[in-house]
């Protein structure tokens, strides 16, 4: 199979091959770059079945498989769930190694955003964190319209907490759930009165009694005496 080898030194060549296109986001994420772009604000989306807020937006909820319509804004600051260090430098990264990428769960919603985590001042991130959004000047309609998410001093980060202690979403969620509990008592407290209606015993008239038929007692044959 190596013949076509003989006598020639293969020549190897190491590049990078940048690919760059065009694409459209799509209804939903072209709505969650307008409004980060246009009024600095970050948006999430509502499934209505299982009451979870996705952010980034998407169309469809992976665990019910609805559609998902309902837009909400969440907070510009949230508690980073965990981080890694990129240490090398390559062309397609937005910022200049060593830098830091975080998951970032922001106010009011339940699922993670993957950012930069910058303005560290030399110290290194961790897990708990509270951090806010840093919007550039000059937005273009996507991601790094966010320059970087930055720490919270203390003082403002007890702020927020005490602010968002009781967040209109939990109240709502709380509200649903009491409704849906007196929703089932209710049910079973039907079932339960339908269900001792049937086994009710059938009343019994004064006087009468019920008689039991017996059954005739065998008969012994008995030998004749010859």
């Amino acid at each position: 199979m190596d013949e076509w080898l003989e006598g020639l030194e293969p020549v190897v060549l190491r590049q990078d091959l940048k690919v760059p296109y065009r694409y459209s986001m799509g209804a939903t994420a072209s709505r969650f770059f307008a409004e980060i772009r246009d009024n600095g604000k970050i948006m999430g989306i509502r499934c209505p079945q299982c009451d979870v807020v996705f952010v980034p937006p998407r169309t469809t909820c992976g665990r019910c498989f609805s559609q998902l319509h309902e837009w909400v804004e969440v907070g510009n600051q949230g508690t980073l769930e965990t981080y890694t260090q990129v240490r090398y430098q390559t062309a397609v990264h937005p910022a200049v190694a060593p830098f830091y990428y975080g998951i970032i769960k922001l106010d009011g919603a339940d699922t993670g955003l993957a950012h930069m985590v910058g303005d560290l001042k030399g110290q290194e991130p961790r897990i708990g964190m509270r951090v806010q959004a840093v919007f550039k000047g000059e937005r273009k309609g996507n991601m790094l319209d966010i320059q970087h998410f930055k720490p919270v001093e203390e003082e403002e980060a007890a702020g927020s907490r005490v602010q968002r202690a009781r967040p209109k979403k939990k109240v709502q969620k709380a509200k649903r759930r009491k409704g849906e509990k007196s929703r089932i008592k209710v049910k079973a407290k039907k079932t339960l009165k339908k269900k001792t209606a049937k086994r009710k015993p059938p009343k019994r008239v004064k006087g009468v009694e019920s008689r039991r038929k017996k059954a005739p007692a065998p008969r012994r044959k008995t030998k004749r005496k010859k």
